[in-house]
């Protein structure tokens, strides 16, 4: 009974020491899994940055550490070389830098590579046309992955099977915002990943992704096109009825930044930017680039005038009836709040607003189909003016935009697949409210349409000419966004007036 007795403490004893061991070398495990996380960053670093402030930032780190005793020689030994070799690890041999750029490859292959996979450091796939890379978590030792320029729409899987990884360039895809890349890039974060380029995805350009990424990835550099909110400088105004239509920048906004890169270098003679250089100028730096050459050539572009055709008094005189009656039928009605315009109402034609029902049978075609029943006399009469001027058209417009006061907004109709015509009738004076278009890069025409139908492309910049708004001017837009789209030739179908 007694040594029973003994034993059992002497039992426990053992089992508490145990218990203190198995702690101890779990911490040194996780301090040696710590270290050689570190040690991995700061190597890559010193090897692959090719900013001389990083690298240099990155040794006088690695000889803290070491100071500090959180490394081993290896690192010590890079710190004191100028030209530091790789760790003697399982990385030893992972030297090999693979460039397939540039070859308009759909499909990618370890068969191409010559090397071992776990032998390739840096690998270079851009500017092609891949959407997967297969066999690409062989390269367990890859450092460095540019799938710049091509055509992924997510980032690959195995990315996770890489546990060196530090540098993606995944800019000028076709990614798009959603919980399979979060998971991917945050949970648990990629465990070298220093920097991860995102620039010039479409799909990404929110504001909000970016803190996502930037708060759960701390220690990544991580970089975006932001568009959503714009940032600062990148616009005048939220809207083109905001806009002042006689600045030359309200002019200029509806054109996307690369059609503004384009104006730079065709009319100012700037140099193109290269694909293969660093990131081209944001928004707000070309749109003032542009706008110091237009100031060169004097404060206004050319304005010149075009006459749209005269629309028979009769039948003018029942469209004029037919839009006072509209508008005393409607307190406030817009339906293009980005528009400045006390009333702006929308109708389609029967034959469009029955084929979207048939197709998806939404509430809003039967809502267009009701609100064209109940103006059907409005758009009878707006026919007739139409068929005056152009019978074939008068039979082909998909859509009738009706407004009242419509001022200024300088904008581009997107869903347009042709020119439109336009009629004004009102008190205002003859001459002026007419619609202003940009015929090139240095010439606005203004369209008369006063008493007249005048045939404009849309898919230019144009906004409503000034007038006295105290005045009354009422609109009639006729326009197609049906059937086979047209080419875009030019801004005006009338003679030009100089």
């Amino acid at each position: 009974m007694a040594t029973e007795a003994t034993a059992a403490p002497m039992s426990s004893a053992l089992d508490a020491d145990e218990r203190v061991e198995k702690k101890r070398l779990k911490r040194e495990a996780k301090a040696e899994k710590k270290a050689l996380r570190q040690r991995q960053k700061l190597e890559n670093r010193m090897r692959l940055d090719k900013r001389p402030e990083v690298r240099m930032a990155a040794k006088l780190e690695a000889q803290e550490v070491i100071d500090n005793t959180l490394v081993d020689k290896a690192v010590e030994h890079i710190v004191q070389d100028d030209h530091p070799t790789a760790m003697p690890t399982q990385k030893e041999q992972a030297d090999k830098v693979v460039s397939l750029m540039d070859l308009s490859m759909t499909q990618f292959s370890l068969t191409m590579i010559s090397y071992a996979p776990s032998s390739i450091l840096e690998l270079d796939l851009s500017h092609n046309c891949l959407s997967e890379i297969p066999g690409l978590s062989q390269m367990k030792n890859l450092v460095s992955l540019d799938i710049c320029r091509n055509e992924f729409r997510s980032l690959p899987e195995s990315l996770r099977e890489l546990p060196h990884l530090a540098q993606i360039n995944a800019s000028r895809n076709q990614l798009r915002a959603s919980a399979d890349l979060l998971v991917l890039l945050t949970k648990p974060p990629l465990p070298s990943l220093q920097s991860l380029d995102l620039t010039f995805n479409k799909k990404l350009f929110t504001q909000s992704l970016l803190d996502i990424l930037s708060s759960s990835l701390p220690s990544v550099a991580i970089f975006m096109t932001v568009t959503s909110p714009p940032p600062k400088g990148a616009y005048i105004g939220n809207s083109p009825g905001e806009r002042d239509p006689l600045l030359l920048r309200s002019q200029l906004e509806p054109f996307t930044t690369l059609e503004l890169r384009k104006r730079l270098v065709e009319t100012f003679g700037h140099e193109p930017y290269s694909n293969y250089g660093a990131p081209p100028p944001g928004r707000a730096e070309v749109m003032g680039l542009l706008l110091a050459e237009y100031a060169k050539l004097g404060p206004d572009r050319k304005l010149v005038r075009s006459l749209g055709k005269p629309v028979p008094d009769n039948v003018l005189e029942k469209v004029q009836r037919e839009l006072e009656s509209w508008s005393d039928r409607y307190d406030k009605f817009q339906e293009r709040p980005m528009i400045k315009a006390s009333k702006y109402m929308i109708l389609r034609s029967p034959t469009e607003a029955e084929e979207k029902m048939i197709q998806i049978g939404s509430r809003r075609a039967h809502s267009a189909i009701r609100k064209y029943q109940q103006n059907l006399t409005l758009w009878e009469a707006a026919k007739e003016a139409m068929a005056s001027v152009d019978k074939e058209f008068a039979n082909q417009f998909t859509g009738l935009a009706v407004t009242k006061g419509f001022v200024g907004s300088p904008h581009i109709d997107t869903t347009n697949i042709g020119p439109f015509y336009g009629l004004s009738i009102g008190d205002f004076e003859d001459g002026t409210g007419g619609i202003r278009v940009e015929l090139d890069p240095l010439t606005v025409c203004e369209v008369n349409t006063k008493n007249r139908l005048g045939r404009v492309d849309g898919r230019f910049p144009h906004f409503v000419g000034p007038y006295d708004e105290t005045k009354t001017r009422y609109s009639l837009i006729f326009y197609l966004t049906e059937g086979e789209v047209q080419p875009k030739t030019k801004a005006v179908f009338g003679e030009i007036i100089e």
